[in-house]
């Protein structure tokens, strides 16, 4: 009688345990945009990249950073210009020595 009790209470042991670190407590984090008007000084010819730009994209990974960029590049140039955003995108990433992810273009 005494193993099946000891069986039992290792079962619901492990089954708690189980519960408990697979919920994890730590928050999804997900890190906003920074102010990025300064980098849509590209969009000015001569199309010259802004090097005061790469300390605010810093803390984001490569998609982040193209996703906020591409943002702030559209909202700058309103939809009045036709100009491939998705160069200026990459000439400005490049330049902070980052990637645009291949799967990503910018709109």
């Amino acid at each position: 009688m005494g193993s099946k009790s000891v069986a039992f209470l290792l079962f619901l042991d492990l089954l708690f345990f189980s519960m408990a670190t697979s919920n994890p407590l730590v928050p999804n984090f997900q890190p906003k945009c920074p102010d990025l008007r300064i980098c849509a000084n590209i969009l000015l010819p001569p199309f010259i990249p802004d090097s005061n730009c790469c300390p605010l994209i810093e803390g984001l990974i490569d998609l982040q950073a193209s996703v906020c960029l591409c943002s702030v590049l559209k909202l700058n140039i309103g939809g009045i210009i036709t100009i491939s955003l998705d160069i200026l995108l990459n000439l400005q990433l490049n330049n902070c020595g980052r990637h645009k992810p291949p799967t990503y273009t910018c709109q």
